[in-house]
């Protein structure tokens, strides 16, 4: 089994308008983040952790922010916080990250490998793995899948990855994928990260409006009702295909739609709910010693992104200004937020970080000089901060604007909008200065290519670095340890000196959970296996 994994990608792309609708599905995922390393698995009255192994039998009920759109994996942006949990439901990975080990592991797929550096990938089924209408889970179902997810009729949030990759069935539980654009040592990353959901040909058959709604996996429960706004109820897949080691655990899984995070915490605490996926720090940190908590860490955080094309973040200078104005640490310790400040995107306990290489710390005197030499320049920093409408991320937006207000030639506007006007402005018309969005990488692979390498459709904030360019590159052409940590320290290094973004909270996520939970286990950037989760013993 070949190893390696992570998030939003660009191996390919396509251009115009179909790129920019596709980035802006990928920046709503971010926005959900917002509204509320390896990876650290950690946590739960006050216990703090996964709990153990769950029973046979039960039924318990999971809380969303939303309720879904649709329920296939074509136009279902992976993120655990939105939809993601309800696709492992109904669908089960095909591979997965796993976050102790930063390896790529098959679950319903047997193996994924290369013996060529990445020319060329031979993916392997299980055999005897069904859909739940009874139809095979083979070769063909994959490679529909994903030329499914290429066709730009589609419309797939996942079609960057997709479009690079050409797909061949060699036999009935063989699939052999070609990297369009050469060698990729890392594909595997991408498959387990963007294309791990597959959907019965059945189903796809029927078309978009028919597939949305009436999904067929192969995972470990099946959509028994669906109540447009407020509930779906999941019932156990009598033919789940690790039926004979008592899986999946639970009978019934009830997801409801619970907008508001402080009414999700307390149906929790009251016992008219069970679990929920939160990254409101507050909330976690509330957990700890009221609930139960298990939590997850990656690379990446809350992120203040700024955009390079235009004024006045087209100069490094009021880039550096205004990062150097503001103090991470300052956050939480005045809103109480329960941020974990960071002076890097790379968080300091993970495979990549290189602890010599920060961000520059607060020095409030040479931002002040910073901001007087471009105000003498004709270049004084005014801009405006888009935000997701919500009352945490406009908090800590507010919060910065106070501090700015502390400096001469400086001007900050807070602009707070509603989640689809909020992606529109950034990702599709790209008409912001600076946005706040929040990244989760459990591997700088392929995320970080498809958001910072300088000819990707997904490079939202215009950010051209030779630098980084070439660490990209060399972090995604090898599966060295030593070799992927030398190209990312190039990397933090470009980051360090170009400022494109500052990084200012860890990215931190938790399962929130009530005292009967048991069988929580993370995989990829914070979901968590369906076919695990139960009641306590």
């Amino acid at each position: 089994m070949s190893a390696r994994p992570n998030t939003t990608a660009a191996s390919g792309g396509s251009p115009g308008r179909r790129t920019a609708a596709l980035a802006g599905v990928a920046a709503l995922a971010l926005a959900l983040s917002a509204c509320g390393g390896g990876a650290d698995d950690k946590g739960g009255g006050g216990a703090s952790g996964p709990p153990g192994p769950a029973k046979s039998g039960g039924k318990l009920t999971m809380l969303a922010v939303q309720d879904s759109s649709v329920l296939d994996p074509f136009r279902v942006p992976n993120v655990a916080l939105a939809d993601e949990p309800r696709l492992a439901a109904l669908y089960d990975p095909l591979f997965y990250t796993d976050p102790k080990t930063r390896q790529v592991a098959p679950h319903l797929g047997e193996s994924l490998t290369t013996s060529d550096n990445g020319a060329t990938w031979t993916l392997k089924l299980r055999p005897g793995v069904r859909f739940s209408d009874g139809t095979p889970l083979d070769a063909a179902a994959v490679k529909l899948n994903y030329d499914t997810h290429a066709n730009p009729a589609t419309r797939s949030v996942h079609i960057a990855v997709a479009m690079g990759i050409k797909t061949d069935v060699v036999d009935p539980l063989t699939v052999k994928l070609t990297p369009a654009a050469g060698p990729n040592p890392n594909l595997d990353r991408a498959i387990a990260t963007e294309l791990t959901y597959i959907m019965a040909p059945s189903a796809i058959a029927k078309g978009p409006e028919k597939y949305g709604a009436e999904p067929v996996g192969a995972g470990p429960f099946v959509l028994n009702s669906w109540t447009r706004g407020s509930e779906q109820v999941y019932v156990r897949n009598p033919d789940y295909w690790q039926k004979d080691k008592g899986l999946p655990k639970l009978d019934q899984l009830t997801f409801k739609s619970v907008p508001d995070i402080k009414q999700q915490f307390n149906t929790v605490k009251s016992g008219q709910a069970d679990l929920f996926i939160s990254s409101d720090g507050r909330v976690l940190d509330q957990a700890k010693s009221e609930l139960n908590l298990a939590e997850f860490k990656t690379d990446g955080g809350q992120i203040m992104q700024f955009n390079l094309r235009k004024p006045p973040f087209d100069d490094v200078r009021a880039r550096r200004a205004v990062t150097l104005a503001l103090d991470a640490a300052d956050i939480p310790k005045t809103l109480n937020n329960g941020y974990t400040p960071t002076q890097s995107f790379f968080t300091a306990s993970g495979a990549f970080a290189d602890p010599a290489i920060t961000q520059t710390p607060q020095n409030k005197a040479e931002a002040q000089r910073l901001f007087d030499e471009l105000a003498a320049a004709g270049k004084k920093v005014d801009f405006t901060y888009l935000v997701p409408q919500n009352p945490s991320s406009v908090a800590v937006a507010e919060f910065m604007q106070s501090r700015l207000k502390e400096f001469q030639n400086v001007s900050m506007r807070v602009e707070p909008l509603e989640i689809g006007q909020y992606t529109v402005k950034y990702a599709i018309q790209r008409d912001y200065q600076a946005v706040l969005t929040q990244i989760w990488a459990v591997d700088p692979e392929p995320m970080l290519y498809g958001y910072w390498y300088s000819k990707s459709p997904f490079n939202l904030s215009g950010w051209n670095n030779p630098q980084a360019d070439a660490a990209l590159t060399a972090g995604r052409a090898s599966t060295d340890p030593a070799v992927r940590k030398q190209a990312y320290a190039e990397l933090q290094k470009a980051l360090a000196s170009d400022v494109p973004l500052w990084a200012y909270a860890e990215s931190i996520t938790g399962v929130v959970y009530g005292s009967k939970v048991a069988g929580i286990e993370h995989y990829n950037a914070g979901n968590i296996f369906m076919d695990r989760l139960g009641l306590k013993q």
